[in-house]
Order: C-alpha cells, then sequence, then structure tokens
C-alpha cells in the first residue's frame, strides 16, 4: 500500500518547516549520490535554506568543474537558438 498524495504548500509551523527541509534536504542530497554513483553522472546540487545558509553537493569532480561545463553549454545553447532565430526561414 502506497503513500497518499501530499498537498504541496507552504508549511507554516517554523519547526515543522525546518524539520521537513532537513529531512528532505537529506533525501535528496542522497538520491544525487545515487544518480551519481549508479549511471556515472556527474552531478551539482546547492540548496539555499530560508536564512540563506548554503548546503551543496558535488560528485567526484569538484563543483568548480561541473559549474564551468555547466557554464560552457548553457551559453553554447543560447548561442544556437540565438543564431537559429536570426535564420531566414
Amino acid at each position: 500500500m502506497g503513500r497518499g498524495k501530499v498537498e504541496l504548500r507552504k508549511i507554516e509551523n517554523k519547526i515543522n518547516r525546518q524539520v521537513t527541509f532537513s529531512k528532505r534536504r537529506c533525501g535528496l542530497v542522497k538520491k544525487a549520490h545515487e544518480i551519481s554513483v549508479l549511471c556515472d553522472a556527474e552531478v551539482a546540487l546547492i540548496v539555499f535554506s530560508q536564512k540563506g545558509k548554503i548546503f551543496e553537493y558535488s560528485s567526484d569532480s569538484c563543483m568548480e568543474q561541473i559549474l564551468e561545463r555547466y557554464e560552457r553549454y548553457s551559453y553554447a545553447e543560447r548561442r544556437l537558438l540565438a543564431n537559429n532565430s536570426e535564420s531566414p526561414v
């Protein structure tokens, strides 16, 4: 028997919200690690808490290398899209 659907809305109680954030953050990091190991994927995860505290996870390679790679790919994709939109049809 599975769990019921959870209605997604802000948790008003601050203590409950913090507990849920902590548990779900740990679960998210665990899933990021699992996909990294099982699929040999490079993973970078950055989470900011409501108070601005940062939590990060990166697979074997360092966070900076993954972010640089992301910037290269996103820049190349934006250039490609811009060139395609300028081309006459």
